[in-house]
């Protein structure tokens, strides 16, 4: 169970700060079970709601300093994805972003940069599905880094850009 003040990332939702836990009194939602409240960290304005006790929600403890540091320093080792088609690619990277795992949300990262240097080599931009999966995998792997190390998101993306290339 997280404790109230704890960072984490919540699914492919990105990174939220618990604020505590609480039952709902809503008609068809069991009164007996415990919700974690949470604040979205891009968007602080409202709340979300969490089963305590839900095997299929995907949520984890942010990253320590030193576990985003070693983090940053494997950056480079870590490819893009290799898809044969494009069915493939979007399949591959809708699973890395639903892993929210830092090295699966990067390898999406990666693997949209190369698209989109192949694409500019065509005189084409990004279509709209690699532009949301870039989107994406950014915002919940940079809110992560950056909560992590104590820095903006716009340090984030230098020290990506240095350990990743």
């Amino acid at each position: 169970m997280f404790q109230s003040g704890t960072y984490v990332v919540y699914g492919c939702k990105g990174v939220h700060k618990i604020l505590g836990t609480t039952r709902l009194d809503l008609e068809g939602i069991p009164k007996d079970k415990d919700y974690y409240v949470m604040q979205a960290v891009k968007k602080p304005d409202g709340a979300v709601y969490a089963p305590v006790e839900a095997s299929r929600t995907n949520m984890r403890s942010v990253m320590t300093k030193e576990q985003a540091e070693s983090f940053l320093h494997t950056a480079e080792h870590i490819h893009a994805l290799t898809c044969k088609t494009p069915k493939q690619r979007e399949e591959n990277c809708r699973e890395g972003i639903k892993s929210c795992a830092p090295d699966a949300l990067l390898q999406v990262i990666k693997t949209v940069l190369e698209r989109r240097e192949e694409r500019a080599r065509q005189g084409k931009k990004l279509t709209l599905s690699d532009l949301h999966f870039m989107e994406q995998a950014e915002d919940i792997l940079y809110e992560e880094l950056a909560i992590s190390l104590s820095i903006s998101r716009v340090e984030v993306e230098e020290k990506i850009k240095a350990y990743a290339s």
